[in-house]
């Protein structure tokens, strides 16, 4: 009995060692590798702003025209006779056909709350005209002869500059050289190395522009100036970290 025992002693000795010499010899391994990972995953991110002032040598407007009734058909024909004034009256302006766009119909119908309940009476039928021109002397102009026409909106008035895609790039590319100088920057005061990019994203957005009555809106626009227009470019950039 007792020569069974040592030999099962000497059998578990030996299997313990081996399992920690395969443990040791694993981490052994496995250690440079966490390493070479953490190396690899080692970055700066950074946002880089880029902006280029231009001024605006046009202006775009979308304007409205809404007629309400029991008739489709009649909405529609006295709808057609209003486009039709206010296109031509555009035209006179020396507004290019092709900056004229009337294709947008909306159809909704009309409720009213009675004692009975909400009832649907008649319909609402509106048409969008959006115009581009780069007269900016005669913008005012156009608006009161749109108002005598029949327009009953002003959705939408911006100054805007023609070759605008051009003045974006360039804000673009500036903003790509400040992301490249935030990152030396972060680096130097790290005592790091910045190395290659490894991801570079594009970001940057609008603002809403409110609905206004179409009188108010041409009163308001009267001492207008169309100054100057800041367009901004965005840009995020992941650089590695040399080790």
């Amino acid at each position: 009995m007792k020569m069974i025992t040592r030999t099962n002693t000497y059998s578990t000795a030996k299997s313990v060692v081996k399992k920690a010499l395969l443990a040791s010899s694993f981490i052994a391994l496995s250690a440079p590798m966490v390493a070479a990972q953490a190396a690899q995953e080692a970055v700066i991110n950074v946002q880089g702003v880029g902006a280029v002032e231009v001024t605006p040598n046009a202006y775009s407007v979308t304007l409205v025209v809404e007629e309400e009734g029991n008739t489709v058909g009649k909405l529609n024909t006295q709808l057609d006779s209003d486009l039709r004034s206010i296109v031509k009256f555009l035209l006179n302006q020396g507004i290019d056909e092709k900056h004229i766009q009337s294709m947008q119909v909306r159809l909704q119908p009309r409720y009213i709350n009675t004692p009975q309940g909400r009832q649907q009476e008649g319909f609402t039928l509106s048409r969008d005209i959006t115009v581009t021109s780069t007269d900016l002397e005669t913008y005012d102009k156009v608006l009161d002869g749109v108002l005598k026409r029949g327009v009953d909106r002003i959705q939408q008035f911006n100054f805007i500059s023609v070759g605008e895609g051009d003045a974006y790039q360039k804000a673009l590319i500036s903003a790509v050289k400040d992301a490249k100088q935030r990152a030396q920057l972060l680096a130097k005061e790290l005592e790091i190395e910045v190395g290659e990019v490894v991801a570079i994203s594009e970001s940057g957005g609008n603002m809403p522009i409110p609905v206004m009555r179409a009188e108010a809106f041409a009163k308001d626009m009267s001492m207008s100036l169309p100054g100057q227009e800041r367009i901004e470019a965005r840009v995020n950039v992941s650089f590695n970290i040399v080790q």
